[in-house]
This record gives C-alpha cells, structure tokens and sequence, in this order.
C-alpha cells in the first residue's frame, strides 16, 4: 500500500476531512490530496506528526515490513499468474522485479517468482531473452545461498 493509501485509509477511519488534516499539520488542503492521489509525498519532516495524527506508527505510515506472510506470498503469486494471462511478459516482470526490490530478503518469494516467470519466459517467445534469464538466474543464485536449506533444495 502506498504512503498516500495509508494516510487516506487512516484519516478516514478516523473521521477527518482532508481540510481538517491539513490544518492540524500546518499545509494546504490541495498537498494532502497530492499526497493521498500519490502525485507527491510528505516532506520527511511530516512523517511522525502525520503518523501521530492519524494514531499509527511510522512503519505502518510507510507499509514497513520485514517480511511477507505465506499468505501474502501466495496471493502475490497468484496474481502473478492472472496478469500473466492477461498482460504482457515484460510488464508482468517489471512488477516482479519491483516487488523483489521492495523485500529483498525474501527468499521463499524470491524463489517462487522466479519459478513462475521462468517457465512462462520459456513458453513464449521474448525478444531480449538473456535480460529476462540474467535476471532471473540471479534469482536463482540468491536462493542458492540460501541460509534456509528448503530454499537451497528447492533453487
């Protein structure tokens, strides 16, 4: 969830205009919009009055997590395989590549991505195909050093 969800989400939990959110933190009505429409962000000076406002922690203001649930993991990579069908390779990878980025100690998603787009990467025909394999053997590699010997096994 992006910073300008989170802050929506919670200023209208707790029943808060966005004029009202913008006086209580001393900016205009229009940044709040900005910020909730994901146009810009809070200055970092923001981010604890904004999350002690909306009566959260920093961490949740900022979707911070170490990790992702087995659950969590399980629907991302069920909607992998949805927008596989439904959108094109590339795109679909670059949504992978991000959401690695975004946890990158997350080896079982890690692996499991990798798995998915690799079978699928060899089922169709891809212009640029070593960019796609680099990637993705890079992967790979990562799980191969795996502290965890199931994800070891399983690369």
């Amino acid at each position: 969830m992006t910073i300008g969800n989170v802050i929506k989400k919670y200023r209208e939990n707790k029943g808060m205009t966005q004029e009202e959110m913008a006086a209580r933190l001393g900016v205009t009505a229009p940044a709040v919009n900005k910020w909730e429409r994901g146009k810009t962000l809070p200055d970092v000076a923001l981010l604890a009055p904004i999350a002690r406002l909306l009566g959260i922690t920093t961490d949740e203001l900022l979707s911070f997590k170490n990790e992702l649930t087995d659950e969590e993991i399980n629907q991302y990579l069920s909607k992998i395989q949805r927008d596989l069908e439904d959108k094109n390779f590339h795109n679909v990878f670059l949504s992978v590549k991000e959401k690695i980025e975004e946890y990158p100690n997350c080896e079982k998603l890690i692996w499991q991505a990798a798995v998915i787009l690799d079978a699928n990467r060899m089922a169709i025909k891809l212009p640029n195909k070593d960019n796609y394999d680099n990637v993705i053997f890079s992967w790979y590699e990562r799980c191969l050093l795996s502290e965890d010997e199931w994800i070891r096994n399983q690369a």
